[in-house]
């Protein structure tokens, strides 16, 4: 029996990771036939309960997840977004050696998430799915403030909570110049004139 493939696609707010999975999932689907499921943190209710759908709205049915459902001998592929919010408290298991069990059972296996938090620090689940990855896809966005690449995710609003939903009312994306990590200096906010 073969070992399934991992591909993990990653990057900041608004890079397009959603919209990726999801190309993922029908390409899977109509190119092969094949049986998928697609699965979703139970947690992330930001735009719908029970499909993944990205910012402009695009969405697909998907299964909301607390632990690793059973998983048919017939499915092929499984695809899981927002993968960084499948860890405890929002998710009861090990992520981790639930997406073993399945390459070792020969089905693929693809996941999208944010590689770090607004602080700049990695989730650790996302990183520890990308060292194990057959293949990595880093997206970027375009930076809220000058329209360059942005790597990394800017909260607007200075909290202690790493683990915050939000969209673009709480999120932007931004490049190394305009990002800082608010965090490390209470109080102060980057300014600068473009």
């Amino acid at each position: 029996m073969r070992y399934g493939k991992l591909e993990v696609i990653c990057g900041p707010m608004f890079s397009g990771k959603s919209t990726e999975i999801l190309k993922r999932a029908i390409w899977y689907t109509h190119g092969t036939g094949s049986h998928i499921m697609l699965l979703k943190p139970a947690f992330d209710v930001r735009y719908a309960q029970d499909r993944v759908v990205n910012h402009d709205g695009v969405g697909f049915d998907a299964m909301p997840i607390t632990r690793m459902p059973p998983v048919a001998d017939q499915i092929s592929a499984v695809f899981i977004d927002e993968v960084q919010f499948c860890t405890d408290p929002h998710y009861q298991g090990d992520l981790v050696e639930d997406v073993r069990a399945l390459l070792a059972r020969g089905i693929d296996v693809a996941v999208a998430g944010l590689d770090m938090d607004w602080r700049g620090r990695a989730f650790p689940l996302t990183a520890t799915l990308a060292a194990m990855a057959d293949g990595i896809q880093k997206l970027r966005a375009r930076c809220a403030v000058c329209g360059h690449d942005a790597h990394k995710s800017f909260k607007k609003h200075s909290n202690d909570r790493t683990v915050e939903l939000g969209q673009a009312d709480l999120y932007e994306p931004r490049c190394n110049l305009h990002w800082h990590d608010h965090s490390t200096r209470p109080g102060t906010e980057l300014s600068l004139d473009l």
